[in-house]
């Protein structure tokens, strides 16, 4: 009956185990995917590299925490600030339509506050 026991909390660990490196690679790719409908907008390549930058930064080994943290309270800041529009002045300027009631540079912004907290949560969920 022991070895049961001890057979199921295995289980239990290799299953807990990759199901968290299954949501850290679907998390990684759906930054990927904010990367890759970026291509076509006139600030594109500025959110291809912030994008991936995001992605991959929490997989890095010599990624330590204090870099993480740092690079998540940096993130968010923009993120906040373009959201609410107190970086629009430095926004290059684009024809855009309202979607899901909101603007290119808002959902832009919503996706570095989402950005910025895979940065300080990501190493956690990958260990």
């Amino acid at each position: 009956m022991e070895q049961c026991g001890e057979v199921l909390q295995t289980t239990v660990r290799i299953m807990v185990l990759g199901g968290k490196k299954i949501i850290s690679l679907l998390i990684t790719f759906t930054f990927l995917s904010f990367a890759i409908v970026n291509i076509n907008d006139p600030d594109g390549l500025i959110w291809i590299f912030a994008y991936i930058f995001i992605a991959f930064l929490p997989w890095i080994k010599k990624a330590n925490q204090k870099l993480l943290k740092t690079s998540a309270l940096v993130v968010s800041i923009f993120g906040l600030s373009i959201f609410f529009g107190l970086l629009n002045a430095i926004m290059p300027s684009q024809f855009d339509d309202q979607m899901v009631l909101l603007w290119e540079n808002q959902r832009e912004g919503i996706g570095l506050v989402l950005g910025g907290l895979w940065l300080a949560f990501g190493k956690k969920l990958l260990s």
